[in-house]
């Protein structure tokens, strides 16, 4: 954007053609007009040489119109000798007049160059800041920094940040991408950059071998990154003007910088809280949930060893129940976790199959026919629902947790029910019990892991049913809620996306006849 301000000869050999022209027009009008009107007709160049290459070829231009003048129109012609004395003072007044107006055009034309510099700058800086603005990734911010300074002051650009692992210099972006900054010395100038502060290198006073120049990006007093420019025209040395664009550039980067280091801190103090939490959480759950049935095992067996004899075959039976039911307890609170572990580490992949809802019901019910016991199930399946691609095994833990939640926080002799439904290319299930409702603002809470509603603190569980749930529902695409009432108590729905085409139903008909 920048233009040279480097004067070319080809600027003065267009000012002595623009004379030669000037001149032949001044010789065919010589008839009519005098010379005092000819030699006006050479202010022509003058202005035209200072508003288009500055001060030089117009001074060029006003004394080659003199001598011009002198030789072809003054008398004697083809002689620079002056046989009048007021020839000389028009010689002197067209000067002082192509000399002032050349002076006054050049100012204008470099205070209308400063200017759409100024707002080429303006503009560049703009840009940049709203680019930046949007990146939340310092890789991102870094690779558009060097592009608009490339684009901008037509330069080869990389940018390199401290390793402070290896104690060396690192490049983290450059423009065009296969750009380096080379080994040896100037990688011991950016070093020095990244250390003192001060920009080195090519075109300033300090470590001035370097072929590049090296810029600081500082944020107060710590210098965060180092820039490293190369004219793409090698003889060129950056100017001051492109130095200050430079450096307004450099402050804004700091500030991105500054801004994505502080939010990376932030996500990880957030993510160290988190840990923290699941950390006593899991704690206090496995402090709870595997020393209670432990206990119990430890009791009923020890009172089976030591006075076995002194039993009866009955209470003997409900300790060994005991130890069996603990037991389970423990297994499914161990389950629970290994799930949790490989549904978070993405080890756990859904097995997709064509599935029958019936026939994981079926299933389901018949697993958990002794938990439930106590309980009125009730279950609403239409026959033509279609079948669904997800891992049977997956969606049958779903639906055992869904059902275990009913059966552990809804009063003995209430009513369970569970349903499902086509919709929208959607299966929804649901699964309602007559439990206490959920408040509003925890029914999207009781999906976290270990998370668990006050009002349930007395009632053993692990808090992580539910988040596994949600976890292997929307691992097959789907999603999981649940809306409560003081009414109908809690209605958890899961729903699980159903193929445009799906095979024949009478593929599943065995299925079916487990529930219907």
């Amino acid at each position: 954007m920048f233009i040279s301000r480097r004067i070319s000869i080809n600027h003065y050999l267009w000012t002595f053609l623009s004379v030669i022209i000037v001149t032949i027009i001044g010789k065919l009008l010589t008839p009519f007009f005098n010379l005092t009107n000819i030699v006006l007709l050479y202010l022509l160049p003058v202005l035209i040489s200072a508003v288009r290459w500055g001060r030089g070829p117009s001074f060029f231009a006003a004394f080659l119109g003199v001598l011009a003048f002198d030789f072809l129109f003054v008398p004697p012609v083809f002689s620079f000798t002056v046989s009048e004395v007021r020839d000389l003072f028009i010689f002197a007044v067209y000067l002082v007049v192509a000399l002032v107006t050349g002076t006054m055009a050049t100012k204008l034309r470099n205070e209308l160059e400063k200017t759409r510099q100024r707002e080429e700058r303006t503009l560049a800086l703009y840009a940049l800041s709203q680019e930046i603005a949007a990146e939340a990734d310092l890789p991102q911010v870094l690779e558009t920094l060097v592009k608009t300074v490339s684009e901008t002051i037509h330069a080869q650009v990389s940018i390199l940040v401290s390793d402070p692992d290896d104690d060396v210099v690192r490049q983290a972006a450059s423009y065009p991408p296969q750009h380096s900054l080379p080994d040896g010395k100037e990688q011991a100038v950016a070093h020095w950059v990244l250390e003192h502060g001060l920009s080195a290198g090519k075109g300033t006073e300090i470590l001035r071998e370097a072929s590049e120049l090296i810029f600081p990006v500082k944020a107060e007093d710590k210098t965060l990154a180092v820039l490293a420019i190369k004219m793409n025209n090698e003889e060129e040395t950056v100017s001051p003007e492109q130095r200050q664009l430079i450096e307004a550039f450099a402050n804004l980067a700091a500030v991105a910088i500054i801004r994505v280091q502080l939010a990376e801190e932030a996500e990880q103090a957030k993510w160290l809280a988190e840990s923290e939490k699941l950390h006593r959480a899991l704690l206090n759950s496995i402090s709870h949930d595997l020393r209670t049935p432990l206990a119990s095992i430890t009791g009923a067996a020890t009172s089976l060893l030591a006075e076995g004899n002194v039993y009866t075959r009955e209470v003997r039976e409900v300790l060994l129940h005991t130890i069996k039911e603990e037991a389970q307890r423990m297994n499914r609170f161990v389950a629970n976790l290994l799930d949790m572990v490989r549904l978070e580490s993405g080890i756990l992949k859904p097995k997709a199959e064509w599935c029958d809802i019936q026939d994981i019901i079926g299933v389901v019910l018949r697993a958990t026919k002794e938990a439930s016991q106590q309980h009125i199930l009730k279950v609403h399946i239409p026959p033509e629902l279609p079948l669904v691609k997800a891992d049977f095994t997956l969606i049958e833990q779903v639906m055992i947790n869904l059902l275990e939640n009913g059966v552990k926080y809804s009063p003995p002799g209430s009513e369970i029910s569970i349903s499902a439904r086509y919709h929208d290319k959607m299966l929804l299930v649901i699964v309602a019990d007559s439990g206490s409702a959920i408040p509003k603002i925890e029914q999207e809470r009781v999906f976290d892991k270990f998370y668990r509603l006050h009002s349930t603190k007395n009632i053993s569980g692990t808090g992580l049913g539910l988040s596994i749930c949600k976890g292997i529902v929307e691992a097959h695409g789907g999603s999981i809620w649940v809306d409560s009432s003081p009414e109908y108590g809690n209605r958890f729905t899961f729903s699980l996306p159903v193929s445009e085409q799906p095979p024949e139903q009478q593929d599943t008909k065995e299925g079916a006849e487990h529930v219907i």
